[in-house]
């Protein structure tokens, strides 16, 4: 059972519609292994920003904005420049660090 400010959901029993308010915008979780994790086929950047948009009304720009901010916030060397490479051109802790971004991105009251 998951406990917030609206109330109580029981996780196993909820509908998709509400699993997916809760997932992200509520609860977020870093997997252990990003290179698995994160599209080899979009730019690290515009996999945050498919996060950010799931969860939030922003401006294609605005939500680059964010995500680069993201990017800053977990100590990404030169963010701008993250954010337009392939998870293949990173090292394994700036993968992690992208991971990292992505579930911070919705603010969730849980990490994992």
């Amino acid at each position: 059972v998951f406990h917030s400010k609206d109330g109580q959901t029981d996780l196993l029993g909820a509908d998709e519609a509400t699993l997916t308010k809760i997932r992200g915008n509520r609860i977020a979780m870093i997997f252990q292994e990003p290179m698995t994790s994160l599209n080899p086929v979009l730019t690290c950047g515009e996999q945050v920003m498919e996060a950010i948009s799931q969860h939030q009304e922003l401006t294609p720009s605005a939500a680059k904005a964010a995500t680069i901010s993201l990017f800053e916030q977990v100590q990404l060397p030169n963010p701008a420049a993250i954010f337009d490479r392939y998870p293949h051109q990173l090292s394994g802790g700036q993968k992690q660090r992208v991971m990292i971004a992505m579930a911070m991105s919705c603010k969730p009251d849980i990490l994992i």
